[in-house]
């Protein structure tokens, strides 16, 4: 019998059987029809060579591709197995093909091996449960619960009768069940599962396989041609003058060994440009004098963002010098609300769905030269035990990562994301820079961090940065002064206010409650709002809205209520902010949102009042607004120094103290991958806190309001229903139409009929009751767990 690893396909992706009078069909025969060889089928011996040769080349950055090779040619030893191959040819069903490997790895002492092996279909398993089944497997107990049906004594007898070699010797690796095993385990695991999708899909859809175009990062002409622009951009002042020196700041300090670093800058400095400089600058510096084919050389730049509307901005902004060098796959864009960019011809259409499509396959496993994703999409991928997301992550080695507005990241975790990240750059070969403008004060929880938490800082001078580029003045309500939102409302609509204006709140109720006061005014027409409620094309709808009426050419009136979604690196600029009060580092973020680019030489007002009657969301959030209260009672006329990033340690080290922060044994995703409990691990890595649902939402347009994506979701809605399944191609299209409801949200809007399924199994839902052209889904009032 010839062992194969994958049959052929037709056009329809139906099985092609060789019969043994040559003849090929795809009608299931009998087995005696069927010939020997069968034409097209990939052998299993080609198969585990080309994934070991892959696997062991992307582990060459970090040291593993002797693991990696031997992981390649043991992962589906199984399907020497009899059984297996009568699979193949319409046989049975419901066959373990991965746990002989497993097996072999375990007995070869490579036990990272063992769990990337025995998870490469399903994920990677728990420690309890590989270690039940290697010793069933072992001792030699009854198989068939596992669906397995042969010792692997007999399949490795079948594979070196087919030609395969594998003496592969013992692992050196150390292991152990501790954190940084974990991670070693997923990179590994990485290695192999991106090779085996890559060699999978060569065979069975080779059309594809071209359509992967691997791009050189070219770091001297990017960054030759990044500098250029910002030394030519226009602007006098010390505004200009301190983004100039922090640009300085950046390319000196890029001159130091990999390793970790802060940058500590206030809003409308230029961090985005120059921490993209401080990494090109960085990757030139190191790579210079090593050869184009040493592993230790830097091979991208990765840009980690919390909000999706922040990663647009900023792709447009490395998109403006490079892209006319480089071409439109240069820069990759990784997230839930891709956009394709707007075509007069058929000719234009044509090579965007081209670019989407390679962006999509770029996106697998982060094949580009700069990747700019979410902070969800990096660290959840990071701790993740799934096939389809970990199989990016070999590719963060030898990279150097930017994480922007860092102040967002989970207090709860940061003993598990912190010490991921310094185990990246220990033992990866990754710098890392953590920016924002409100550095939190991480090293107090560094006793609870692998590695603990000693980054050099890339801005010479923060404070003299920030007292520099000052231009508000923070104005914060006594605590016996609550305004109800109708006089906010008023307080908004006075007329001695400017006719633009922002004012954050806390949460999706109070965000509703003044916009619909507001709405209600004279001033109605010139009043929006932003919120999770509405799906991300509605976002970004009205923020293009909102952009043009506060550009200086048009000065239109604009009073915007949002969510703290306006926070994190959105460029607006507005002449007077209105902030509920909120944690401490959320307030001086809203405050990144006034008079941002210095137009007026005056300060700006920055009003933090009191509601009277606004919700809070529960948890860390809650807890972190009662640090500040108490924070700003303790130190009468704070706000004066809000500006400052010293201000900022003594609060986040109460703050980090009172959510246990200083302790490891507080965070489960630490625990849970410290004891190689994958599963776990990856289940408890929610950045967003409770669980979401994902709702499609059609957008009925009734007063022609939502422009050129009006009926899409109505569109999407009925493909779902025609085919009853959600594929791959669908779900991409609907990622921009989703609102995400939380768990008690959801079920309460399915009592209630506002969602409906799509999908006989109940996996996909529409949103069946009003979609709003402001405030978007609307149907019941939303509770505080919205933020």
């Amino acid at each position: 019998m010839k062992f194969y690893a994958h049959t052929a396909e037709d056009e329809k992706g139906r099985t092609l059987y060789t019969l043994k009078n040559g003849q090929q069909t795809t009608v299931k025969p009998r087995l005696t029809d069927l010939a020997d060889e069968q034409i097209g089928w990939q052998p299993l011996s080609t198969h585990l060579v080309n994934v070991a040769q892959k696997a062991s080349e992307f582990a060459v950055p970090f040291g593993s591709e002797d693991d990696a090779y031997r992981v390649g040619l043991l992962h589906d030893l199984g399907k020497y197995g009899q059984a297996f191959q009568l699979r193949l040819r319409g046989q049975g069903s419901g066959i373990n093909h991965w746990t002989a490997g497993a097996f072999e790895a375990y007995r070869a002492r490579a036990q990272a091996g063992a769990f990337a092996i025995d998870g490469h279909h399903k994920g990677i398993p728990a420690f309890a449960e590989l270690q039940n089944l290697l010793r069933a497997y072992q001792q030699g107990s009854d198989l068939k619960q596992f669906g397995i049906t042969e010792t692997t004594a007999t399949l490795v007898e079948r594979a070196r009768g087919d030609g395969m070699d594998l003496s592969i010797g013992r692992s050196t690796e150390p292991f152990s069940n501790c954190f940084p095993s974990a991670l070693h385990t997923r990179l590994l695991f990485s290695c192999l599962v991106d090779a085996d999708f890559l060699d999978t899909e060569a065979h069975f859809k080779p059309a594809m396989a071209a359509e992967r175009i691997s791009i050189p990062l070219r770091p001297r002409e990017s960054l030759e041609s990044l500098l250029l622009l910002l030394r030519t951009m226009p602007g006098e002042g010390d505004v200009n003058r301190r983004r100039r020196q922090l640009l300085e700041d950046c390319l000196s300090k890029a001159m130091l060994p990999p390793g970790l670093f802060t940058l500590t800058a206030p809003t409308g400095s230029g961090k985005t440009l120059a921490s993209l400089a401080f990494a090109l600058q960085h990757i030139v510096n190191h790579n210079h004098a090593l050869p184009e084919t040493d592993a230790r050389r830097f091979r991208r730049a990765i840009v980690v963002i919390p909000y999706t509307t922040v990663i647009e901005q900023t792709a447009k902004a490395y998109r403006r010098p490079l892209e006319w060098l480089f071409g439109p796959d240069y820069i990759l864009e990784h997230h839930s609300a891709v956009a394709p960019r707007p075509v007069e011809s058929d000719r234009e259409r044509d090579a965007e769905e081209a670019r989407l499509r390679r962006a999509r396959l770029a996106a697998e496993n982060w094949d580009a030269p700069i990747v700019v994703t979410t902070t969800i999409q990096f660290f959840e991928s990071l701790f993740s035990n799934r096939p389809s997301d970990c199989r990016k992550l070999h590719n963060i080695a030898r990279s150097v990562v930017l994480f922007d507005e860092v102040q967002t990241l989970p207090p709860g975790l940061v003993p598990s994301l912190l010490s991921a990240v310094n185990l990246l750059v220990k033992d990866f070969g990754v710098t890392a820079v953590f920016g924002t403008a409100t550095q939190p004060a991480f090293e107090c929880a560094a006793s609870a961090i692998d590695g603990g938490w000693n980054p050099t800082p890339v801005a010479a001078d923060a404070d003299a940065l920030a007292e520099t580029m000052r231009r508000t003045h923070i104005e914060i309500a006594p605590t016996d002064r609550e305004l109800t939102w109708q006089e906010v409302a008023a307080a908004m609509l006075a007329p001695e206010q400017p006719r633009q204006a922002l004012c954050v709140v806390n949460t999706t109720k109070d965000a509703r409650t003044l916009f619909q006061l507001l709405k209600q005014s004279p001033f109605g027409a010139h009043c929006f709002h932003l919120s999770s409620r509405m799906c991300a094309a509605h976002r970004q709808a009205k923020l293009k809205e909102i952009c043009r009426r506060l550009d200086p050419d048009t000065s239109a009136p604009c009073l915007l209520v949002s969510t703290q979604l306006i926070e994190a690196g959105v460029d607006v600029d507005f002449p007077v902010v209105w902030r509920a009060l909120g944690p401490l580092d959320s307030i001086i973020q809203s405050a990144g949102r006034c008079n941002r680019e210095g137009r007026s030489s005056d300060a700006r007002p920055v009003y933090v009042f009191r509601p009277a009657d606004g919700g809070l969301p529960p948890g860390a959030y809650e807890i972190a607004l009662k640090r500040t209260e108490a924070f700003l009672a303790a130190n009468p006329g704070i706000e004066e120094k809000l500006h400052l990033p010293e201000t900022y340690r003594s609060y986040f080290a109460c703050l980090y103290r009172d959510l246990g922060c200083e302790s490891s044994a507080q965070d489960p995703v630490y625990c849970a991958s410290k004891e190689l409990k994958f599963p776990d691990a990856a289940e408890a890595c929610r950045l967003i806190g409770d669980e979401t649902r994902g709702v499609l939402v059609p957008m009925h347009d009734e007063n022609g309001s939502f422009g050129s994506w009006a009926g899409t979701g109505i569109k999407l809605i009925e493909a779902i229903r025609s085919q009853h399944y959600l594929d791959g191609k669908l779900a991409r299209q609907c990622q921009r139409f989703t609102v995400n409801l939380y768990q008690r949200e959801f079920e309460r809007a399915e009592r209630e009929g506002a969602i409906i399924p799509l999908t006989p199994d109940n996996t996909v839902y529409a949103w069946a009751s009003k979609y709003d052209e402001d405030l978007g889904a609307t149907h019941h009032a939303a509770d505080d767990l919205i933020v």
